[in-house]
Order: C-alpha cells, then sequence, then structure tokens
C-alpha cells in the first residue's frame, strides 16, 4: 500500500535532504514523495529531481489542505521567525481536517524547560502537536556542520560561530536528513519518540584545525560572543523578536548555562544503522568547496 508523505521546506537545505533520503532508499519504495514549494521555480526543480511537487506557502493558509490532502505522515519544517506559531497552528488544523496521521517536526535541542524564545517556540509546537492527538515523532538537532559559513562569512577558508569559545555538539544535515527518512519510512516505530541529533562535540578552534589538515590549507576562525549576534542577524533583516531568542539563547550556551548543547548522542547510529558523519569526513566531502 503506497503511503504519501508530505515534506515542506522541500527546497532548501534539510527538507532537500530529507527527500533524497526517502528516494534513495530501497525499503522506501512503497511510499510517494510530495515536495512542498512556494514558487513555480521550485516547483519545476523539485519536479526535475522526480518528486511531486505541490503548491504550499505558510503565508497562504488556503495552500494547505490541497497540500495535505490524502497524505499520510509530514515532514514540518517552519521559518525562522515568530510567525512559526501561527504557521505551525494553522498547518495543524488544516493536517487535522485532512486526517493526517503522524507529524516528524523539525525542533532544537534544548531543556524541557528552557526559558528562550527560538527554543521554547519549537517546544510549544511540539506539544501542540501531541496535545491534537498526531503520531509524533520529534527531531531535535543541535548546531548543523554547514551553518560555519552559512550567511555570516562569505569566505570559504573561513568558519564562524557565536558562542565564544565553547564546545558544543554538531550533526550533519545529510544525518538529520537519514534520521528523517528513517521516521518517515516506518512512524509507527518512532511514535512518541523525542531524537536528539548531536554527534560530535567540538569547539571552533578544533574544527578550524580539521579543516586545516584536510585541506593542507590554513583556515581561519572566528569565535566571535553571542553578544555579536543580534545586530548581525538585524541586518540582515532577520524578524526582531526570533533574533533576540536566538541570540539570547546562544548567550547562555555560551555561558554555560545550557550544558545539552556540549552533549553528543547517539542517535543517528541507533536509528539508520551506520556511523554518524564526523568532522572530519564532512570536510573531506566537501574539500572542494573550502579550498
Amino acid at each position: 500500500m503506497t503511503a504519501r508523505i508530505l515534506v515542506t521546506g522541500s527546497t532548501g537545505t534539510v527538507g532537500g535532504a530529507t527527500l533524497r533520503a526517502l528516494k534513495s532508499d530501497a525499503e522506501a519504495r512503497h511510499l510517494e514523495l510530495l515536495g512542498a514549494a512556494r514558487s513555480e521555480k521550485g516547483m519545476s526543480r523539485l519536479r526535475d529531481e522526480g518528486f511531486t511537487p505541490v503548491a504550499f506557502d505558510f503565508d497562504e493558509p488556503a495552500t494547505m489542505r490541497p497540500a495535505l490532502s490524502g497524505v499520510d505522515a509530514v515532514f514540518l519544517l517552519t521559518g525562522y521567525s515568530v510567525d512559526m506559531l501561527v504557521h505551525s497552528k494553522r498547518f495543524l488544523d488544516a493536517a487535522k481536517a485532512e486526517g493526517v496521521r503522524h507529524i516528524v517536526h523539525l525542533g532544537a535541542l534544548a531543556p524541557e524547560d528552557t526559558p528562550f524564545a527560538h527554543f521554547a517556540w519549537h517546544q510549544l509546537v511540539e506539544r501542540a502537536i501531541q496535545a491534537m492527538g498526531f503520531g509524533w515523532t520529534h527531531l531535535r538537532p543541535n548546531f548543523f556542520m554547514d551553518t560555519v559559513w552559512n550567511g555570516f562569512v562569505h569566505r570559504p577558508d573561513r568558519v564562524v560561530h557565536f558562542v565564544g569559545d565553547q564546545r558544543v555538539s554538531w550533526v550533519a544535515s545529510d544525518d538529520m536528513a537519514a534520521v528523517a527518512a528513517a521516521v518517515l519510512r516506518e512512524p509507527a516505530r518512532h511514535a512518541d519518540k523525542i531524537y536528539p541529533l548531536a554527534s560530535e562535540s567540538l569547539t571552533l578552534a578544533e574544527i578550524a584545525d580539521i579543516l586545516s589538515q584536510v585541506t593542507g590549507k590554513p583556515v581561519d576562525y572566528r569565535s566571535r560572543p553571542a553578544s555579536d549576534l543580534l545586530p548581525i542577524l538585524q541586518r540582515q533583516g532577520a524578524e526582531p523578536l526570533y533574533a533576540a531568542g536566538l541570540a539570547d539563547g546562544l548567550a547562555a550556551i555560551e555561558h554555560g548555562e545550557m550544558p545539552i548543547a556540549c552533549e553528543s548522542f547517539d542517535t543517528v547510529e541507533t536509528i539508520t544503522g551506520r556511523k554518524a558523519v564526523g568532522w572530519r569526513e564532512f570536510a573531506e566531502a566537501r574539500k572542494h568547496q573550502i579550498v
């Protein structure tokens, strides 16, 4: 029996990787893979990659129920703004109305009693999913390896992060996608589970050293304090409440107030049956982008 899977954020890094992980999985051949996209360009790209595109926009509630029609399970990835709360509420209402059975939600790694907005909003969405009676699986990644280049620096020989010299844990986006794909393939097996995703704990200096060894060229690093992040996000036009919440959360990590942020877990290996990607392997695979 064919099951329909809808992946939101499917034209982005994580959603796209999740779709590709499902497509390459021989045990997922029974799934019909739907990729949500806002634009014709995005839909065309998904079609070219062999997926079924559906028109969907979190800012357009009228697109939600048609996109969710006949869908069995969803990978829910919301945008980076306080609007994620109302977007998620509308989406979950539509999913309930259309008979969706299981929600796989991408949140963020934090303690259950976190006071910081960036993390608390994700947990509010998680609790709404549970309260509405869906089957659920919550994925909680810590820092993505890809983000040491993303958005803050435009040169491949420098890595930047905003937790000072604090050691924190990292996960490769492809590993996160592999876990999401495994859950979407067999949602009942992973029902009512919270999966922390963080495979290797390193400082930025240690990461830069690994990158230098792999490339044979010096890679610079900037371990910046969390207080530097907010003005950068403001200049980039980030939504103010979300930006402030993220900066506050990173400041807590920098000052050792969120010890879970430096923990690592065996989730990837347990769920996928293969070893998680470490920083050295990640760097080897992307050497051509660094040098």
